[in-house]
């Protein structure tokens, strides 16, 4: 990250339990020496490290004892080192018990009352976010501009206090200037954009590693801040961090030729070609507790030998790109199985397209090998999922596709009469994809 020119890292994890579920407990003493290392090497390194906790789900604004538990471990945060804080209160419900019902004059009033007493309790630290429950365009009733719930946060939430934005969806495909006029008008400040572009904790079968899009340069002087959320496999997040760093340097820089604009395909060059070097270094991945990165010894079960070439690393990307679009690999994957699904009538173009389909089908197994036996067993483990199910999914295209081409197997013949329970994906919501529902067309 500071490599890439990046200055700050949010903590907080949905596997640490003590950062939502059990926000109340504190830290043990190992906990504590882990997450005081954490915040050492962060702050060695230039990272702003912000602590973020995430007490909605069951907090009663209104009780003495809960602010005083709230008080203590964000308290114990701070003496282990932590100069910056997030109150985070998204997806929750946003009813109150009888009790906060009776001390506030609505959710939002009490939100900000107990924030607003935090971070005085803090000594007012210089960066100390707030995450509203309607944190996107598409959550706030009625509007961004007539919603109560935000007109408070912006007249009372203390003005030193930075409020959390991701733009009008959840997962934003564009963020603009003018997007962000409207709540920058109501919230009474610039908002910190949380960007979701890369997150994938909603889909376990989705992985993102296309470029930083979609988002305008000229934001950064209309916002306090701008954080990723990332894929949940850390070995994922190289290009999405990598091209992040090229978007935030882009304009920063003395000269003003082309080359210093933002281009989401020319940062995805640069950062494919750096990422390569790190793909094909022997690492292994990092035991619990251990350091990441280190080499591997010897072959054994956890040593490759093979390189991922420039080809198969774009394919790679291309096939998990980005949530709104595809990358040209998979456009074309799905172009290609779509045209030979409709066009069986037009024998010699069939057979010729039928035969580069099978060809990009059989590169996309060999993909799958190659990770495989790759050198790099960290990435290996993080992205094998996602490439075993890609190839198993290629392997079933190419002999639906063999079959239309020889006209006399059946499918029955193909697949199996009884086919196993993993062919059919997803249960009854993938039934209703497959109905074409939601379907995206290439």
């Amino acid at each position: 990250m500071q490599h890439w020119g990046l200055n700050t890292y949010l903590y907080g994890p949905k596997d640490d339990l003590k950062h939502r579920l059990l926000w109340r407990e504190v830290y043990s003493p190992e906990e504590e020496g882990q997450l005081r290392t954490l915040i050492v090497e962060a702050q060695s390194r230039g990272l702003r490290f912000v602590y973020a906790l995430s007490p909605g789900q069951d907090i009663v604004f209104s009780s003495s004892c809960d602010l005083t538990l709230l008080k203590r471990k964000l308290r114990q945060v701070s003496d282990l080192g932590c100069q910056a804080f997030a109150i985070l209160f998204d997806d929750i419900d946003h009813s109150m018990c009888q009790a906060d019902s009776e001390a506030f004059s609505s959710f939002a009033h009490a939100q900000v009352t107990v924030t607003n007493e935090i971070y005085r309790f803090l000594g007012e630290p210089p960066v100390f976010l707030f995450c509203p429950t309607e944190y996107c365009g598409s959550l706030c009733s009625p509007s961004v501009s007539k919603s109560p719930y935000l007109q408070t946060v912006g007249e009372d939430l203390l003005p030193s206090i930075t409020v959390i934005w991701t733009g009008s969806k959840v997962i934003s495909r564009k963020l603009s200037v003018d997007c962000l006029a409207e709540v920058e008008s109501v919230l009474q400040r610039p908002p910190l954009i949380w960007d979701n572009l890369h997150a994938n904790d909603y889909d376990s079968r989705r992985l993102f590693l296309g470029p930083f899009k979609g988002r305008d340069p000229q934001l950064k002087s209309h916002l306090r801040g701008l954080l990723l959320n990332p894929n949940c496999e850390f070995e994922a997040n190289y290009i999405p961090l990598h091209t992040l760093g090229s978007w935030y340097r882009a304009g920063n820089e003395d000269r003003k030729d082309e080359e210093c604009e933002y281009s989401p395909d020319r940062a995805l060059a640069t950062a494919l070609r750096d990422w390569m070097e790190e793909l094909n270094q022997p690492l292994q991945a990092a035991p619990s507790g251990g350091n990441r990165g280190q080499k591997a010894q010897g072959r054994g079960l956890c040593g490759g030998k093979g390189l991922l070439s420039e080809s198969q690393v774009q394919l790679l990307v291309g096939l998990h790109y980005l949530p709104h679009e595809h990358g040209p690999s998979a456009q074309k994957l799905l172009q290609e199985l779509t045209w030979l699904k409709t066009n069986c009538h037009l024998v010699d173009e069939w057979h010729g397209r039928a035969s580069r389909f099978l060809s990009l089908c059989e590169d996309i197994a060999q993909l799958h090998c190659s990770v495989v036996g790759g050198a790099n067993r960290a990435v290996l483990y993080d992205l094998y999922p996602y490439v075993w199910d890609l190839r198993n999914t290629a392997l079933v295209a190419k002999a639906f596709i063999c079959w239309l081409g020889c006209g006399k197997t059946t499918g029955a013949d193909l697949l199996g009469v009884e086919s196993e329970p993993w062919v059919f994906k997803g249960g009854v919501s993938g039934e209703v994809q497959v109905g074409c529902v939601f379907c995206r067309f290439p």
